[in-house]
């Protein structure tokens, strides 16, 4: 088994800016606090604008790597996306990263589609061009960035097998969303894997990140009941596009569409939504804690870490979408980062 005190496991923090001066406040206890990355969330129509909240973030930290996470090609033209990031990283050089999704309550609260699979491919390839080399072909056009080149890393957020191995062709890392469930953990290096080598790329050199929400409470039931309206996207997560290939038992395969299609997205990650109802009335509360989750007394944190590290996944960028951020940030740095070589 890992050992506790393993120091190949990291620890990464997203936050939203729902509110500036207390998100500022937040990214300065994540980074005394020990987290090695902060991201920002994107959500135009529930949020602050990302880029403009993480040049703050850039200007309120010294150490941490931080960027937007994720943006989406549906909403951002790609030059703005390579502008928004070259910014960032003349602000804080070294220090800039760039997530880049489909799209979830971004897109769908602006009324447009999620992007396919090969919008995905075709946007990651024309930032980075526009990045490295000042240009690249979008949409059919040419489209041009004037004041590179710029190395800013370019992570993919994958929740299915299929934008995995499309991680692990294009991208510098891998946002993973399937679940920290040994068997899914193996499943989906597999597949980045898989990706990586049939583009002749170093599968090694792909940082990979796993994406939970996290919890501590005096038990397991006290410290899920806090972010069941965080693991609720995780159902919808789990019905994008497909249910295919993405582990789901049998018997809550119907449930798990069924909370995709109730999802309310102007409801996101808010406590007490229609979506906390949903999942309780579907029964999927334990199924999706256990599967998306770190949630317990510290202890069981611990616990969960050590055997998702064992299957092979040793970096948590994780969201803490809850009140009381700043206390949690500080006691879980001190407990649970502790434990592991901090």
């Amino acid at each position: 088994m890992l050992r506790p005190d393993d120091r190949r496991v990291g620890f990464g923090v997203t936050l939203l800016p729902n509110a500036l001066p207390e998100f500022l406040s937040w990214c300065r206890t994540a980074e005394e606090s020990g987290f090695d990355t902060i991201g920002v969330g994107d959500s135009q129509s529930l949020y602050r604008e990302a880029f403009l909240a993480a040049a703050l973030c850039a200007q309120e930290t010294k150490r941490v790597k931080f960027g937007p996470r994720v943006i989406n090609p549906m909403t951002r033209h790609p030059a703005i996306a390579a502008s928004g990031a070259a910014t960032l990283q003349e602000i804080a050089p070294g220090r800039a990263v760039l997530g880049i999704g489909s799209g979830d309550s971004s897109v769908h609260n602006a009324g447009v589609r999620p992007a396919r699979m090969a919008e995905m491919r075709e946007y990651v390839q024309a930032v980075r061009g526009m990045l490295t080399e000042g240009q690249a072909q979008y949409q059919g056009e040419t489209t041009k960035f004037t004041w590179g080149p710029v190395g800013v890393p370019l992570y993919v957020a994958a929740s299915g097998p299929k934008t995995l191995e499309l991680a692990g062709e294009i991208a510098d890392g891998v946002i993973i969303q399937t679940g920290l469930l040994p068997e899914v953990i193996e499943d989906s290096l597999a597949c980045i894997r898989r990706g990586a080598e049939r583009a002749g790329r170093d599968y090694a050199k792909i940082d990979k990140t796993w994406f939970p929400w996290v919890s501590v409470g005096r038990d397991k039931a006290e410290a899920v009941d806090r972010i069941k309206h965080s693991i609720a996207s995780g159902a919808k997560h789990l019905a994008r596009f497909t249910t295919e290939g993405k582990h789901i038992p049998g018997q809550f395969v119907d449930k798990v569409r069924e909370a995709k299609k109730r999802y309310r997205f102007d409801q996101h990650q808010m406590p007490g939504s229609d979506n906390v109802k949903m999942i309780e009335e579907l029964g999927l509360v334990d199924y999706l804690a256990d599967r998306f989750a770190i949630a317990g007394t510290v202890e069981d944190c611990i616990r969960k870490i050590e055997t998702a590290a064992e299957a092979g996944a040793t970096h948590f960028w994780m969201s803490v979408h809850f009140a009381d951020k700043e206390r949690f940030m500080r006691e879980w740095g001190e407990t649970v980062m502790g434990r592991f070589g901090r």
